[in-house]
């Protein structure tokens, strides 16, 4: 588009009627849809890192439980230790 396209589709949205109505419909479209792409990308960027916190927590947990099961077996070791 040179700068000749750009003043006609001005002088068409001044000028106003049906041309200027549709002129001002694309460009709003257009406009949405570029909000739209910004939009997406900016979902799937959060959706990435939600998806890495919930996988922390996961392995946390398992950690966590891991560890617990291991305090447990030696608690009962030292209860049959003191028992004998």
């Amino acid at each position: 588009m040179d700068f000749s396209t750009i003043i006609g589709i001005i002088d068409q949205l001044v000028a106003g009627g049906p041309k200027g109505f549709i002129i001002f419909l694309v460009i709003i479209i257009v406009c949405l849809l570029f909000d739209r792409n910004r939009l997406l990308k900016e979902i799937n960027t959060k959706n990435a890192r939600i998806d890495e916190i919930v996988d922390s927590y996961y392995k946390g947990n398992l950690t966590l439980a891991e560890a617990l099961n291991s305090l447990k077996n030696v608690l009962y070791e030292l209860k049959g230790q003191i028992n004998d």
